[in-house]
């Protein structure tokens, strides 16, 4: 006799733990650890997140905690949310249901079966709802953002967007209620209440009390949240007339989950709308609603025979993205309909050894150092040799964008303008470049006069305004399926993805400072009027740069011409604007450039670009952070003109965190995570071993 078997029959013997082993509510707790891990999944992830124990690096906590709508943190964010949360709730309840009410034959004799389910079934959802009204509480506490009474009443709002979503759909299940009396004309009896039962029990089950399939036997249950009432036995029902109640209250909950689900297509089509784009943390709680519901569906339709095509499902689900047009996202402005560019070793050699081309490129940097030596030379002591300045800027988010945008737009007011000025190149990852290519874009409006001073508070709002809730939202309500709806460019189709998503709100935030093409930076480049900017994302197929600029850059792909060394070459990046030239390669939107240098796994997603084979692009900060090899490159290219022509050289490092990190201790590990430590520990520690090995470089 094993362990569970031994506790089992002694919580029997006794009566009050008796009563509680056969409640319905713990039945039901016990029924979903046996048999629906599935919803216990979705229910541990979302008790991960609130708690800050998934992705805590990542601020996805704070998406729950501290949720944002229209930009600011207010009742109405935290309503949404918790209407949200209630469809999550609600879908839990209906998948339960749909997939164990068979198992439970007395909930046909009880008025309103669905309603006693879900009534009984709430130990995970009310766990659940308490740890996140404690974790508003104290995540808002400590932000020391908000007075207590002010706290409170945003937790006062998540529950009344939580209730309102349950008053709906027990409105609607009370309206469609199937019973026994109701579809039987069956006279109703009253429900026999719950009394303490002192006598000595002797193990056996009551024989008033109706016997349960298998293993599932129940005596009490919760009538409403304050009463108890007794299990009444349904032997004397025709077996047929229990199923069809059930079947009936199936039915019911299976409309209310394809209206949902189609709601949830409908909004996808809203998505572009301010109104529609709900804050982040709600969009994941419509995202797991939408998966429950798809899952319970299936059971719905298939019963035991659903997790094979379940499985099914997803393997042909998984087989049509291998469609091109359906699932791979693309940059905004090239052309994918044309020849595709040749990814091959035979034509990285082939542009290697075009050394005309590398001493063209050369000559045309030269004459753009030459213009920025000429505007920062002093007319009236031109023998005073200018500093050259290069900005390097870590990833980061949109935490990097607004700490890169404040750094530079401070120390240019403090140097009255000299700090942009003076500076030739601009490079970094993720983040960082949107922040500084922000900066750069006001900096060239004033010149043109479009704007009076870049230095305005409203431009830092602007860049640390929200960009998730859109990306989220498109998640959640139709990406997870294929991207709906679609939009034409210079005559080629793109999906309206989240990628797109991400632009369209990068463009709003910035009162479309980026709505330009990557080409049309290139004269005032080439004047020296602005900073060049040079991006450089990683490719995913085999870890080479993807060189980016308006500017021809070859010298920074292509080997130094030598003849004392042979060798086997390593060609560890290429050009963009030359590779893909024949896809159009400056028309790309300046917002796609920004995008693929800041594409981070499962929010934006993995960029395709026209080449055979197919290349994907991640963010930059995988190969270098903060873009210092691609400075070094280029010092190391124009070193002589540099010796000759300033006084020295000057890189600005921006990082959005400390160099030097805290030194984690290290505790004893479970056996999980001993085993995902290694793995763990590298990736954590990318960037930090960056900066050893750029560190030692420097040294």
């Amino acid at each position: 006799m094993s362990f569970i078997q031994v506790v089992s029959i002694a919580i029997r013997k006794h009566s009050t733990f008796r009563r509680l082993y056969y409640s319905f509510f713990f039945r039901l707790l016990m029924l979903d650890f046996k048999k629906n891990l599935l919803l216990l999944i979705f229910w541990s992830l979302l008790f991960g997140m609130i708690t800050n124990n998934i992705a805590p690096n990542y601020g996805i906590a704070y998406l729950f905690l501290g949720p944002e709508y229209f930009n600011k943190v207010s009742f109405l964010s935290y309503f949404i949310v918790g209407f949200s949360c209630g469809g999550f709730v609600m879908a839990y309840n209906i998948a339960s249901f749909i997939q164990n009410a068979y198992r439970f034959p007395f909930l046909a004799s009880l008025r309103f079966p669905f309603m006693k389910y879900c009534l009984n079934n709430f130990v995970i959802p009310l766990v659940f709802i308490t740890l996140y009204c404690f974790e508003i509480y104290f995540f808002l506490h400590g932000e020391g953002v908000m007075s207590t009474s002010k706290i409170l009443l945003m937790i006062v709002a998540f529950l009344s967007g939580l209730g309102l979503f349950l008053f709906l759909a027990f409105t609607y299940f009370f309206k469609g209620n199937k019973d026994i009396f109701k579809l039987y004309g069956i006279q109703h009896k009253l429900e026999i209440p719950y009394k303490a039962d002192k006598r000595p029990i002797t193990g056996e089950r009551n024989p008033k009390l109706v016997k349960e399939s298998r293993d599932w036997y129940v005596e009490t249950y919760f009538s409403s949240p304050t009463s108890i009432r007794l299990v009444r036995s349904v032997q004397h029902y025709k077996k047929e007339m229990l199923k069809e109640v059930i079947r009936r209250n199936h039915h019911v909950a299976f409309i209310f989950e394809m209206i949902s689900i189609v709601s949830l297509l409908v909004l996808g089509f809203l998505g572009e709308k301010n109104t529609f784009e709900i804050p982040a943390g709600a969009s994941i709680f419509l995202l797991f609603t939408a998966f429950s519901m798809l899952v319970s569906s299936f059971y719905r339709w298939w019963g035991g025979w659903s997790i094979p095509v379940f499985i099914l499902f997803l393997f042909l689900f998984n087989f049509v993205h291998k469609i091109d047009l359906l699932t791979v996202d693309r940059a905004f402005g090239l052309n994918y309909n044309t020849k595709k560019a040749d990814y091959s070793y035979n034509n990285f050699k082939k542009i290697d050894k075009n050394y005309e081309l590398f001493d063209k490129d050369v000559v045309n940097m030269l004459g753009i150092l030459n213009k920025w030596k000429q505007k920062n030379t002093s007319l009236t002591d031109p023998l005073i040799k200018p500093k050259l300045v290069f900005i390097n800027t870590s990833g980061g988010g949109l935490r990097s964008s607004l700490w890169t945008f404040y750094t530079l737009q401070y120390a240019d007011s403090m140097l009255n303008g000299r700090l942009l000025q003076q500076t030739q190149l601009i490079t970094g990852s993720s983040g960082g470049m949107i922040g500084a290519a922000y900066l750069r874009e006001l900096y060239l409006q004033k010149q043109h006069n479009k704007i009076k001073s870049y230095y305005g508070k409203k431009y830092l709002t602007n860049i640390s305004n929200d960009v998730l809730n859109p990306i989220a939202f498109k998640i959640a309500t139709s990406e997870w399926l294929f991207p709906l709806q679609s939009f034409t460019l210079d005559g080629n189709r793109y999906p309206k993805d989240r990628a797109y998503a991400f632009e369209h709100r990068l463009e709003e935030n910035t009162e479309k400072a980026f709505n330009k093409r990557l080409g049309d930076y290139q004269l005032d480049e080439a004047n020296s009027s602005i900073p060049m900017m040079i991006f450089s994302p990683s490719i995913v197929n085999d870890g080479r740069k993807l060189m980016v600029s308006s500017q021809p850059i070859s010298f920074l792909t292509q080997n130094t011409r030598t003849n004392k060394t042979s060798y086997n070459k390593l060609f560890d990046a290429i050009e963009y604007s030359r590779f893909f030239k024949e896809q159009d390669a400056s028309k790309i939107l300046f917002s796609s450039v920004l995008r693929m240098s800041a594409t981070f796994p499962y929010i934006s997603p993995v960029v395709s670009l026209p080449s055979e084979p197919r290349i994907e692009i991640m963010d930059a900060g995988l190969r270098d952070n903060f873009g210092l090899e691609t400075t070094l490159r280029f010092v190391k290219i124009f070193n002589d003109w540099i010796a000759e022509n300033t006084s020295g050289i000057v890189i600005i490092q921006i990082r959005d965190k400390h160099k030097n990190s805290p030194i984690e201790g290290n505790p004893s590990q479970t056996l999980m995570q001993a085993l995902f430590r290694p793995m763990g520990s590298f990736y954590g520690n990318l960037f930090d071993v960056q900066d050893y090995n750029q560190n030692a470089s420097n040294g």
